[in-house]
């Protein structure tokens, strides 16, 4: 009986690791609303942003202010362990205007360490976009700047949150709708 327990114990400990392929989001049965919002009021920004969730989405709306050194605003997971290190990159299907996004790795739970952008964005302004963005691509940055280094893979086995963030310091209205996110192989 023990030695049942403990192996028991052991999968699901393994399989706490390993992270679905495919994060869907919105209200609807399968679907994940459990991302939270984090803009630059955390460190004093004036940025006014908002978070929903849609039967088949997420999205993240507002208006960017660069006043009290602001410029930002995201969603991330809680955070977790997350091993990526089975996959070369992400997908994501999204409508976007007025601003350009990153996805975001973060292997420390500390957020003056350095993290991860890949970035996206479309052309066309509210039209379902899918775009993949290579691990390989990702490049590092330090409490917003970049540091001119990458992601080096054997980092993707320790990520502790994902997410999404605003990546042009461009005042104004922004919105993006995320259907899914996916990890290719």
């Amino acid at each position: 009986m023990k030695t049942t327990i403990v192996l028991l114990m052991a999968i699901a400990s393994i399989n706490a690791l390993n992270i679905e392929s495919t994060i869907n989001f919105g209200r609807a049965a399968g679907g994940t609303q459990d991302w939270i919002m984090i803009s630059d009021n955390v460190m004093g920004g004036i940025t006014a942003s908002n978070l929903a969730y849609t039967d088949t989405s997420m999205v993240l709306s507002g208006t960017l202010s660069l006043e009290n050194y602001g410029g930002f605003a995201s969603v991330k997971t809680k955070f977790g362990r997350f091993d990526l290190s089975d996959y070369k990159g992400v997908r994501i299907r999204f409508k976007a205007a007025n601003q350009q996004f990153a996805f975001t790795l973060e292997n420390s739970r500390n957020w003056t360490q350095p993290n991860f952008k890949g970035e996206f964005g479309n052309a066309k302004a509210n039209t379902w976009t899918e775009t993949t963005i290579y691990f390989k691509d990702f490049s590092e940055y330090q409490i917003g700047e970049p540091t001119g280094g990458k992601l080096d893979p054997t980092q993707l086995k320790g990520i502790v949150r994902l997410g999404i963030i605003t990546n042009e310091k461009k005042e104004g209205p922004f919105s993006l709708e995320v259907d899914f996110v996916e990890f290719v192989k």
